[in-house]
């Protein structure tokens, strides 16, 4: 059966830690494969930005989800709509997907964090809301209402998968072992 592309696995975390510990303790300058796993990474993430339903995400809110199928008909789950105005007949006006988040991880934008080192990745975003909110944050890990309860569960669009540890691992590997 396909993994599906939308679930978190904290096993492949473990791999992907344990693979880098050893690429770190090699020594080598695996700058090459630490680019080719930024290359898989954004491969990969793309995926969970592309899921029309839920999925193995929390639904949306009732209150969003109608908001969200005024401003943005069809977006995915992972795709904010911009917040439009309300006239006084109670129509919106405006709205749409932003989709800055998307391409904060999936293209290099002026959002995008890609920095690459000789054994090292940072890879991440910093867009924010058109407010200026840490949207991208909120959606990592969820929010809380004063009280303490969950406002917002967590819908994770940056975490490794199976596939992507096995995919990055190997191309670590390959590095390493053409150096050798």
């Amino acid at each position: 059966m396909a993994e599906n592309p939308v679930s978190y696995d904290a096993d492949a975390d473990d791999k992907f830690k344990k693979a880098m510990s050893e690429a770190i303790e090699s020594g080598l300058d695996l700058s090459f494969s630490m680019g080719e796993s930024v290359r898989i990474i954004k491969k990969e993430s793309a995926k969970n930005f592309i899921l029309k339903g839920s999925g193995k995400y929390p639904p949306l809110s009732p209150g969003y989800a109608e908001r969200k199928q005024i401003l943005a008909p069809g977006a995915p789950i992972l795709t904010g709509a911009k917040w439009g105005m309300i006239d006084e007949g109670e129509k919106f006006h405006g709205g749409g997907m932003s989709g800055k988040l998307k391409r904060s991880i999936i293209q290099t934008t002026a959002d995008s964090i890609v920095l690459i080192g000789k054994r090292s990745v940072e890879f991440g975003t910093k867009a924010k809301s058109f407010g200026g909110a840490p949207y991208p944050l909120y959606v990592q890990e969820g929010t809380e209402n004063k009280d303490g309860s969950e406002r917002m569960p967590a819908r994770k669009f940056l975490f490794f998968s199976q596939r992507m540890v096995k995919q990055i691992i190997n191309t670590i590997n390959a590095d390493i072992a053409n150096q050798l």
